[in-house]
């Protein structure tokens, strides 16, 4: 597609509406100001795209309708779910000379849970399935669907999968692949790809499934999944420790690795810096809080005795105390409190927002040298960003970290918004050279410079490739993951380097 076909006039924007309206039926044809401004907003609130309309089918067929009047008509797609992406992936970019011709594809009215295979331990449903109905499925069929982050409630299974999310539950259970055995594909020429097996091995040929996940909707949408389910914990074990230092996070993780093995399901790390926003505004911590803190959960089964399960899990941290590899920690007695120590967590984002918002870095590296990485990190900060203000949280057990920067008080709260893509440019440098990734689990989305200038050539060369396979005219989610077709997204103006 070329950019001398992006504008528009306003025949052809009526005639357009016109003939969408008599595939999908005018009420799910959506053209209402309002409504395509909220929908073109990310989730962050900081660019605002805009689109010709936002399309609301209720069927795959008439996705495959989507897709294939869009590519005659020389329109572009953004397939979104619930709209909680926090890179870009799922809105128009501001700056993009296609917006006048961009389809915003809601799976929202597909959102039925069609069937669970208790056996099997598998659940069918469609993509605009919102992901914390099906955990509530799963529980009352008695199984676990395990990937759960904080925007569950609203995030849909299509959006999941495409981002291959993960959440607080990697360290046991894997990401959104790990919990996928089968998919339905609209490809962007309007074919169905049936993927749906509930098979857990199948050695068949290539694993087409899995280049669909992760791929944030540039190579297809997604409409149905067949999820992986686990068995339903008769119970959990939820601790909130202070340690000594940050190095001590290590001895505390293989200690607890040791001893409970695949019982460890959650395994968080905590900065001061960024508990203190959610203390400020009215929560209060069971203990005092120390530099760096870990909130961690252990499940048990119904053979096990809970109570002895915690006898245990007591003597097996106690050597940590008397080594002052932990500070202090409280054990939560009921659900309730459990619940209570990870509302700390999740509501880090919210609290940071309301206290002026940080620059943010989703990344991973090694868990083996992830100490090392922050203190090096550290390092370069106070001689060239000594104003920073470093409010890291996130997944340790599975090594990725929300390496999220601030600015001090002394400089106010807003005084990182003018820094931000040398600080981006300065934690990547360092996630490359101790090995990880700068995308870990929120996907790419618009940060295309980023992988331009952090990935391998060659298989950055591959991933272009295979974009171009799948979605040759480039109408599918452009600008979003790798740059193509070239000649539209020479120079993407995002914020991200």
């Amino acid at each position: 597609m070329s950019s001398t076909i992006s504008t528009l006039s306003e025949e052809d924007r009526l005639r357009l509406l016109r003939e969408l309206s008599d595939r999908l039926g005018a009420d799910h044809v959506i053209t209402d100001a309002g409504e395509i401004k909220a929908a073109s907003l990310d989730s962050r609130r900081r660019r605002q795209g805009e689109a010709l309309a936002l399309l609301r089918p209720g069927t795959p067929e008439e996705v495959a309708e989507i897709l294939r009047f869009a590519s005659r008509s020389h329109l572009v797609v953004i397939p979104q779910g619930g709209n909680t992406s926090t890179v870009g992936g799922a809105t128009p970019n501001p700056e993009s000379p296609l917006n006048a011709r961009t389809l915003i594809l809601q799976l929202s009215r597909m959102n039925r849970i069609l069937g669970i295979d208790a056996v099997n331990g598998t659940m069918t449903v469609e993509a605009g399935a919102v992901l914390e109905r099906v955990q509530a499925a799963a529980r009352e069929a008695g199984k676990l669907f395990p990937v759960s982050f904080a925007a569950q409630g609203t995030a849909q299974i299509g959006g999941m999968l495409a981002a291959n999310a993960g959440g607080v539950h990697v360290v046991r259970y894997g990401m959104a692949r790990r919990n996928c055995l089968g998919i339905e594909v609209v490809l962007a020429d309007g074919r169905i790809l049936n993927l749906m097996r509930s098979v857990r091995k199948d050695n068949a040929g290539y694993d087409l499934k899995d280049l669909f996940i992760g791929s944030e909707g540039t190579l297809g949408v997604i409409t149905k999944a067949v999820l992986d389910l686990s068995a339903l914990p008769a119970g959990r074990i939820t601790v909130f420790a202070s340690l000594g230092e940050l190095r001590a996070v290590e001895k505390l993780f293989t200690t607890l690795e040791d001893f409970a093995g695949p019982s460890l399901t959650a395994f968080e790390l905590i900065s001061k810096p960024a508990l203190e926003p959610v203390i400020a505004a009215g929560r209060k911590a069971p203990i005092e809080p120390s530099d760096w803190m870990v909130l961690f959960d252990l499940s048990y089964t119904k053979r096990e005795d809970p109570e002895a399960f915690a006898e245990s899990l007591t003597d097996a941290l106690s050597p940590l105390f008397e080594d002052g590899t932990l500070a202090d920690a409280a054990i939560a007695q009921t659900e309730t409190q459990a619940e209570a120590l990870w509302t700390l967590r999740e509501e880090i984002p919210t609290a940071v927002r309301a206290s002026g918002g940080n620059i943010k870095n989703d990344i991973s590296v090694p868990r083996g040298s992830l100490c090392a990485f922050i203190e090096e990190t550290y390092v370069r900060f106070e001689t060239e960003a000594p104003w920073l203000l470093p409010m890291i949280f996130g997944h340790y057990g599975d090594g990725n970290l929300h390496f999220n920067l601030g600015s001090k008080p002394d400089f106010g709260p807003g005084y990182w918004k003018a820094h931000e893509r040398e600080i981006h440019r300065l934690v990547n440098d360092e996630v490359v050279k101790f090995g990880g990734s700068v995308a870990a689990e929120h996907g790419v989305g618009a940060k295309i410079q980023v992988l331009e200038r952090t990935k391998d050539p060659l298989e950055l060369e591959l991933m272009k490739k295979l974009r171009g396979v799948f979605d040759p005219e480039g109408i599918l989610n452009p600008g979003r993951v790798v740059r193509y077709p070239e000649d539209v997204w020479q120079n993407p103006k995002e914020a991200w380097d």
